[in-house]
């Protein structure tokens, strides 16, 4: 009997998890304003737990035990588990109006 794959069996869990990755970022995200928010940065890593559950996670950088230095991990597992689902990220060039910081502005759809 094969092995049912992850995608497979755990459907509405990890559209719920998704859910709650794009409730903490949002549809639109600004790069430097998630660098300078810690509060989302640890809601998205203590959803680490229940997304090993749920996902296939040895492509995403942010889970491999071999790699202690993620820059970002908090995007790394947004991108990756976002991507696994099916949605699309855009990635433009954008200019914070407050400092005149060169920064990346996301937009996050599903396909």
């Amino acid at each position: 009997m094969p092995r049912v794959k992850l995608s497979e069996q755990y459907l509405t869990e990890r559209e719920e998890i998704c859910n709650k990755l794009i409730e903490i970022v949002g549809t639109e995200f600004v790069l430097c304003e998630l660098d300078n928010n810690l509060e989302k940065q640890t809601a998205i890593i203590a959803l680490k737990n229940d997304i090993q559950k749920y996902f296939a996670v040895s492509s995403i950088t942010a889970f491999k035990p071999s790699v202690n230095d993620v820059k970002r991990e908090y995007l790394n597992i947004v991108r990756g588990i976002l991507r696994q689902q099916g949605y699309t990220f855009l990635g433009t060039n954008f200019v914070s109006k407050e400092n005149d910081q060169k920064t990346i502005k996301y937009h996050i759809f599903k396909k």
